[in-house]
C-alpha cells in the first residue's frame, strides 16, 4: 500500500464550514497524524482521487494539499509515528 501526505490549513469559522465531513473522510483511512494540521495515510487511490473526496468540505479560502510519500523522507518524531510511516512509506 501507498503512503500519502495530507496538509491543510482551515481558515473559515468551523460552525460555517463542514469540518466534520472533512474529518470524516480523513478516518476512513489507516491514518497518523503528524502535526496538528498534517496526516498521513494508507492508500493507493491517486492523490487527485482523495484530494477530490475531501474538497467538498472546505471553504475556498481553506489550503488543501495531497502529496505522494516516496521511501525517501527524514523524520523526527515519536516512536508510534515512526513506525508507522516504516510500515506504510
Amino acid at each position: 500500500m501507498a503512503a500519502r501526505l495530507i496538509t491543510y490549513h482551515l481558515k473559515s469559522d468551523p460552525s460555517k464550514t463542514d469540518y466534520e465531513g472533512f474529518a470524516n473522510v480523513l478516518q476512513t483511512y489507516d491514518y497518523i497524524q503528524l502535526s496538528e494540521t498534517s496526516y498521513a495515510i494508507a492508500s493507493d487511490e491517486y492523490p487527485k482521487e482523495i484530494f477530490q473526496k475531501l474538497e467538498p468540505f472546505i471553504d475556498p479560502d481553506d489550503c488543501l494539499v495531497v502529496i505522494a510519500l516516496s521511501r525517501f523522507y527524514m523524520a523526527h518524531h515519536n516512536q508510534d509515528v515512526l513506525a508507522w510511516l516504516d510500515a506504510n512509506v
